[in-house]
């Protein structure tokens, strides 16, 4: 690992842990979660009324491509302005116009609110003249998995589906059930399976946590555009990401699976504070543009 990630990692040990705060000090720590990453140069932001998020267009836009990227929270905390600069550089790594909706959270708007919404704002990018064949859905985390159901609410719905999917890594099993919750608890230095318990049990008020809605892993993957699922090898959620590129690869999907050596969870946040995460983005901005450009 570079001595940037090492120092990351320094600071993210010390850092106060979710699971030992309440709903509204995780909201306030949540909309902190880019302190560290760069301002992405290039972009210019705008507000997107429609879906009250935020717009983030590179300088080199190819006039067409675009990425809804959903932001993740565990379906309780987050806001789009807390993965602006996360938005920013995909968007500029990907000459691709990035949409950044907001989604109702749990426990006030519970299971499936958020999965309504982000497909309402799909729809909303395809009515303002966006092309299904050249947009890829993208989130990270909680927000990884969200992307996923997504899509899966837009085929059963017989929407058009984008071009393809991208997860920073998916939480795709609110029953966590994946060894490396426990396998990586010491590794993992923000997310814990009593966390993420705790989140799961807000969003799905009562639901069954195998619901492919909620969680995709349990659901019929096949007929789903191509993946590509980038994870960090020190998190509690590896787990998740191989399962779900096993699973997607078995229904017949073009999975792309990328396992980044000793990283942490959202590693690409890190944007400009470690070469391991400036890498990443230009690993999906690359796979982005590959995949948009044949619709070209």
């Amino acid at each position: 690992m570079s001595p940037e990630a090492l120092k990351l990692n320094d600071i993210l040990r010390d850092a106060p842990k979710a699971v030992d705060m309440d709903l509204p000090r995780q909201r306030e720590a949540g909309e902190h979660a880019e302190d560290m990453t760069s301002e992405p140069d290039g972009v210019r932001y705008e507000d997107a009324p429609g879906v009250s998020g935020l717009w983030a267009t590179p300088n080199h836009w190819d006039g067409e491509s675009a990425i809804v990227h959903l932001y993740g929270g565990g379906y309780v905390i987050s806001s789009p302005r807390s993965r602006r600069k996360l938005a920013g550089h995909l968007a500029k790594a990907s000459s691709a116009r990035a949409l950044v909706p907001r989604y109702r959270l749990a426990p006030e708007s519970p299971f499936p609110a958020a999965v309504e919404d982000a497909a309402a704002a799909y729809r909303w990018l395809l009515g303002e003249g966006g092309r299904p064949e050249r947009t890829v859905v993208a989130g990270d985390s909680s927000a990884g998995g969200l992307a996923e159901v997504t899509m899966l609410k837009l085929r059963g719905d017989g929407a058009p589906l984008p071009a393809g999917g991208v997860a920073i890594p998916p939480w795709v099993d609110l029953a966590c059930t994946g060894e490396t919750l426990e396998e990586n608890a010491a590794a993992d230095l923000t997310a814990t399976k009593a966390s993420l318990q705790r989140m799961a049990g807000q969003y799905l008020d009562g639901a069954d946590p195998r619901t492919p809605l909620a969680s995709p892993l349990y659901a019929d993957l096949s007929g789903r555009p191509p993946l590509l699922v980038m994870v960090g090898g020190d998190e509690a959620l590896l787990d998740d990401s191989v399962r779900l590129a096993r699973r997607a690869g078995m229904a017949g999907v073009d999975v792309t699976l990328y396992v980044g050596a000793g990283m942490q969870h959202i590693f690409p946040i890190y944007c400009g504070a470690m070469p391991e995460a400036d890498a990443a983005v230009a690993m999906i901005g690359a796979w982005v543009r590959s995949l948009v450009s044949r619709a070209a």
